[in-house]
């Protein structure tokens, strides 16, 4: 029984393509994280043994946008590229699923990080390096609601218009792919965790969860987005065609910050971060150095690839921690 059992577990890990015919219990054992997929359907647990087919038919869920869905995520997490066909998709589900992810990450888990990591730090004001580190995440959360204010009220509220078919009302949009900077924004952060914060022994283990959850947190959102990208963008094309109107969007590959190793910077480039650091803008830094404006915008440039750091934020952690600033001259 026992060789059975785990015979059938490989088959069910190895699954490429979900059905309705398919237990939605196969699901969840094929990633645990797909359990937060199902629970954004508004399916909660108790499915017993049935089919995808017959839960989504008791709960009320579209079962060809729910397919669609949990496909595109598995094929996220296997690191396939699937083939979905978008032909029967509501997109009303599929916005419906959208804001709850939208809900789940502002309500729930920034929320319960930034708890997490009060407790995993030490706020005793005796590290320079912890403060700026606790308002490199206050930072990124801000630009979270941000970036999810301007998709629910921009590219969701546009698609529900175009559903309503108010033609006075949908104005022409293009939506520039806006999503590879937001991922990219949490890979860097936790960098910066990784590199920068040092604790005292006994607080090893809960910043080692904080960084782990964040580490979910960002898979998490990178399937969200792949979602978007691959789902809800083409499915906003087919509804400008039918007006007809045509949404254009910018085909540019997706670029994912990648964790890499900071190189020490040149004497003048520390000079740049420093003023960076001190919250000077480009023609403060130009005229401070007695460089001229583009010669600054390169500096800046080569900064952020060697360092892997995007933000003024980043940039001042970098100089506090290499003993280059001090905080009472960071300005971000």
């Amino acid at each position: 029984m026992m060789q059975n059992k785990e015979g059938d577990c490989d088959r069910v890990m190895n699954k490429e393509t979900f059905y309705p015919t398919n237990r939605l219990s196969e699901v969840i054992e094929a990633d645990y994280r797909m359990m937060q997929v199902v629970c954004r359907f508004g399916i909660a647990m108790g499915f017993a043994d049935k089919t995808i087919s017959e839960v989504c038919h008791e709960r009320g869920v579209d079962v060809h946008t729910f397919l669609a869905v949990i496909n595109t995520v598995s094929g996220h997490l296997q690191s396939k590229s699937k083939p979905i066909s978008l032909d029967l998709i509501d997109v009303r589900a599929l916005l419906e699923y959208l804001k709850r992810t939208h809900s789940y990450l502002l309500h729930h888990q920034l929320p319960r990080m930034r708890r997490n990591l009060l407790g995993a730090i030490d706020c005793s004001g005796t590290n320079d390096v912890v403060f700026l580190l606790l308002k490199y995440f206050d930072m990124y959360v801000a630009e979270v609601r941000k970036h999810v204010a301007f998709e629910e009220s921009e590219v969701y509220a546009y698609a529900e218009c175009l559903l309503d078919g108010k033609q006075g009302g949908c104005e022409k949009k293009t939506f520039h792919r806006h999503n590879d900077d937001f991922v990219s924004r949490l890979h860097e952060l936790i960098n910066v965790f990784l590199q920068y914060c040092t604790q005292d022994e006994g607080r090893n283990d809960a910043l080692n969860e904080v960084v782990y959850n964040i580490y979910r947190i960002e898979d998490d959102i990178s399937i969200h987005c792949r979602i978007e990208d691959e789902m809800l963008m083409p499915l906003i094309h087919r509804l400008e065609h039918r007006r007809p109107r045509t949404i254009t969007a910018d085909n540019t590959d997706n670029k994912t910050a990648t964790a890499t190793q900071s190189p020490i910077l040149s004497d003048r480039e520390q000079d740049v971060a420093v003023c960076v650091a001190k919250g000077m803008s480009n023609k403060e830094i130009a005229e401070q150095l007695f460089l001229s404006i583009n010669t600054v915008t390169t500096h800046r440039r080569n900064i952020a690839r060697k360092l892997n750091i995007h933000s003024a934020a980043g940039i001042a952690i970098y100089c506090v921690v290499r003993g280059l600033v001090k905080l009472e001259e960071i300005k971000i």
